[in-house]
């Protein structure tokens, strides 16, 4: 089985070093950690399962009681069970579903979209995918009916009252959140306080049992996480996708030979002469609808070119003929003048020549407008200007001066 690299995430600055832990498959108690900054981590993470956790105080935990067997259905309606619960919008919120549980409870993690968006762009920022995700405090040893699990980290408690949650707070606030967990002291808690974490429990006023020993956090957290008691919150929309190639980075090269074979013994005639077809299909499909554009009243297209020479010789022929191609020149002249203009798409209709545009900036709309103030022949009306991350899009009206 494959090594397993643990990450803990504490902020999202991307210069501060995190801590870390190799273990192998079967590692159970033997959890060296070490610190180092998140872009030194991606080497050590080929070929290996990567597992972060990250700071249960971004989280909120709940569980719910559904008449549904299926995960995908809980988590369908845990939203709407919860909503009057919640201060944020539930469609600003991811929820991750836990197993269920012997009381027929399905325990939830509940994250801001935006809080995952930042966890996940730090680590792709440094080539770190993870397979799991998982709130710290869900790796706590988990409660039984006469104790909590509480770890002293750096000015703050991460305490789990229940399989399905707990709380994080400061170290002075611990007394308050520890009593409105169990307003009559019926647990007692086990307390974890790593090598260099100084405070002293009897200022608790609560029944302890500390649990000495472990160099880091993390190192304690690691000897204590089960899979099957903690949340992965990598599902649905954040599900990853197993990146495969790098299990098969040793084959690289002979695949890549093998791959250009086979490519080049799949060029030949047939494959050429389909492509052809598609690309003339495609073609054919953009000619109607630049016709159609051009000519919106035509909405039954049998012989293309016989309707196209019959629209032409009616616009020549007829009173707004020369309006047409008069009005037409002007716009060719006037995206010559003005290098950036692209013409999208045309339509014609009652004397008037209507123009769609793209320009990268608003500033070449200035300059087609000045180039309209002169003697032009044709008047210049922008219908609309809206800027994007596509640039600018353009509509104007041609109309005879």
């Amino acid at each position: 089985m494959r090594e397993t690299l643990y990450i803990r995430l504490r902020s999202a600055d991307a210069a501060e070093p995190v801590e870390y832990c190799l273990a192998r498959a079967d590692a159970v108690a033997s959890f060296v950690v070490q610190r180092a900054p998140l872009a030194q981590l991606a080497a050590l993470a080929t070929a290996r399962r990567v597992v972060v956790l990250v700071p249960s105080a971004d989280l909120r935990f709940a569980s719910v009681q559904v008449p549904a067997r299926q995960p995908a259905k809980v988590l369908q309606a845990a939203p709407f069970v919860l909503e009057e619960q919640l201060a944020d919008d539930v469609d600003t919120l991811h929820f991750a579903l836990g197993a269920r549980q012997a009381d027929k409870r399905w325990p939830l993690a509940i994250i801001a979209r935006q809080r995952m968006a930042i966890w996940l762009e730090l680590l792709a920022d440094h080539s770190l995918h993870a397979d799991l995700m998982i709130p710290d405090l869900l790796a706590l040893q988990v409660p039984d009916d006469a104790h909590f699990s509480a770890l002293i980290d750096g000015g703050q408690a991460i305490v789990r009252t229940a399989r399905d949650g707990g709380f994080v707070c400061l170290l002075d606030d611990l007394p308050l959140c520890l009593e409105l967990a169990d307003a009559e002291k019926r647990r007692s808690v086990r307390v974890i306080v790593p090598r260099g974490e100084e405070f002293d429990l009897s200022r608790l006023g609560w029944p302890v049992e500390p649990r000495h020993g472990f160099a880091s956090p993390l190192e304690a957290l690691l000897q204590q996480l089960r899979s099957d008691d903690a949340i992965d919150l990598l599902q649905g929309a954040y599900s990853p996708q197993r990146d495969r190639l790098r299990w098969f980075a040793p084959w690289k090269a002979a695949a890549t030979l093998a791959g250009a074979a086979i490519v080049l013994s799949l060029v030949t005639h047939g494959i050429e002469a389909l492509r052809l077809k598609r690309e003339l299909s495609a073609q054919e499909a953009a000619n109607v609808a630049r016709y159609q554009q051009l000519f919106p009243a035509e909405t039954r297209i049998v012989d293309l070119d016989a309707q196209l020479t019959q629209q032409l010789n009616a616009l020549q022929n007829g009173s707004g003929g020369g309006q047409f191609i008069g009005l037409l020149d002007v716009l060719a002249q006037a995206l010559a003048a003005q290098p950036g203009l692209r013409l999208q798409n045309l339509q014609y209709r009652d004397n008037t020549l209507y123009a769609g545009l793209g320009a990268a900036n608003l500033e070449l709309l200035e300059r087609l407008k000045s180039w309209f103030a002169g003697a032009r022949g044709a008047r210049l009306e922008v219908e609309s200007a809206n800027s994007g991350a596509e640039g600018v899009q353009i509509r104007i009206r041609l109309s005879a001066a």
